[in-house]
């Protein structure tokens, strides 16, 4: 089996700056119920997830063989990352260690990758290096992010293809997103980036979605794009439910444009840089 060596490497230009949230009442007069909201409530807590997946990623690189071990090249892919730490959370916010192949992040009140603000709170990524890729846990209760609050409950396995790097990612994370719905959710999703981007792809399916007359509703993310310091640049979700469907668009600015079934339109105030 090929083993590897693990190096740091910055996040070119790609410098996560402190900023501010903005958000406004959720009243929107698209679909049913809540059904627009808690679609971009899950979406927020998706692109959180996949923000601190990015954090614990990136600085990881593939080198060349070494003797000792894949144990070793684990411990040294989590030490890489503790290194790198304040390239994506900036101004002392973030401690981070690295204890064998566990790394600690404890945030305060941090903005990060991917439009991540205000995130406070404690997780763990759990590194092991299995042949040419990283199998990545993710483990933290409460932490608030984008003024919502995740259970993350997730792992994936990330592969680096020339300058590109990618996580396969399996999320059941619960909590609640910044308009007050359940974020609770089933699914898996991709995450796509250029090396030292400072953006991300995101697509994704997910069951179990939503409560009440619309629990258990479907949801696809194609296409979404998260960028460091800025909204949601694009993307969409569909969302399936009880009696209808529903799309939003996100285009860059804080709000994501909803159309529904039932012939409604309106906008989703988002909660982003």
């Amino acid at each position: 089996m090929k083993k590897a060596d693990f190096v740091v490497t910055s996040l070119l230009g790609a410098t996560v700056a402190s900023c501010s949230t903005t958000s406004s009442a959720p009243v929107v007069a698209c679909g049913p119920d809540n059904v627009a909201t808690t679609n971009a409530d899950v979406v927020a807590a998706v692109d959180a997830e996949a923000a601190l997946y990015y954090a614990a990623l990136d600085p990881i690189v593939f080198g060349g063989p070494t003797d000792a071990g894949l144990s070793a090249a684990s411990n040294a892919a989590a030490s890489a990352v503790a290194a790198a730490a304040g390239h994506y959370f900036p101004n002392g916010c973030a401690t981070v260690t690295a204890s064998g192949n566990v790394v600690t992040f404890t945030m305060d009140l941090c903005s990060g990758p991917l439009g991540l603000t205000a995130t406070s709170g404690i997780f763990t990524a759990t590194l092991n290096v299995v042949g040419s890729s990283v199998q990545a846990q993710l483990a933290g209760a409460n932490i608030m992010a984008n003024t919502g609050t995740v259970n993350l409950s997730t792992s994936g396995t990330f592969t680096v293809t020339n300058s590109q790097k990618m996580l396969h990612a399996t999320s059941q994370s619960t909590g609640t997103g910044p308009s007050g719905n359940s974020v609770n959710h089933t699914g898996m999703y991709t995450l796509v980036w250029p090396t030292g981007a400072g953006w991300a792809t995101i697509n994704g399916s997910f069951s179990g979605v939503g409560s009440g007359n619309f629990s258990g509703t479907n949801m696809q993310i194609t296409d979404f794009v998260g960028f460091t310091n800025k909204c949601p640049q694009s993307g969409t979700t569909f969302s399936t439910f009880n009696g209808g469907s529903l799309m939003l668009t996100f285009n860059g600015t804080n709000n994501a444009q909803c159309t529904a079934s039932n012939a409604t339109s309106g906008s989703v105030p988002l909660i982003c840089p």
